[in-house]
């Protein structure tokens, strides 16, 4: 008998040794997944506040379009980089779809210091480059800026 408790003394330490470890192990996968869900949350929190200043500022440029103080080249510029950006919903992205192509077209045309750069000729091209793809997108883009705020 004290045979048997020889040995079922180091096999009830090595039993306790292993729960103590796989408590620990359980108890550390546990605040793991807590902090991986807390930051699922707030990166879901980030891309909605996103996605809403992006929304906000679509309809601030079309808005701007449809009174008449913004060219459809810039436009198309500045709501395809909004669109880009975030995350947008299903319709916005739709309506969106006109700008980032009109904005694909005019990618090739320098901006911003660039621009400045270009002689008097090189600017008369482009600009009238972009008069073109203007009166070709003209009417999508009044029905998509309209579209949009609806």
């Amino acid at each position: 008998m004290s045979n048997y408790l020889l040995w079922l003394l180091p096999a009830v330490l090595i039993v306790l040794g292993l729960m103590i470890i796989a408590g620990r192990l359980l108890w550390r996968l546990r605040l793991q997944t807590q902090a991986e869900n807390a930051a699922l949350k707030q990166a879901e929190q980030q891309s909605l506040a996103e996605r809403r200043e992006a929304q906000s500022g679509i309809d601030i440029l079309a808005r701007c379009y449809v009174g008449g103080q913004l060219g459809a080249s810039e436009l198309a510029l500045r709501i395809a980089v909004l669109a880009e950006t975030a995350t947008l919903d299903a319709g916005y992205t739709k309506d969106t779809a006109v700008f980032t192509e009109m904005a694909a077209a005019l990618a090739h045309i320098p901006t911003h210091q660039a621009w400045k750069g270009l002689s008097a000729e090189q600017k008369a091209n482009y600009g009238t480059e972009m008069a073109i793809l203007e009166g070709k997108y003209s009417e999508k883009l009044r029905a998509a800026a309209a579209a949009l705020l609806e």
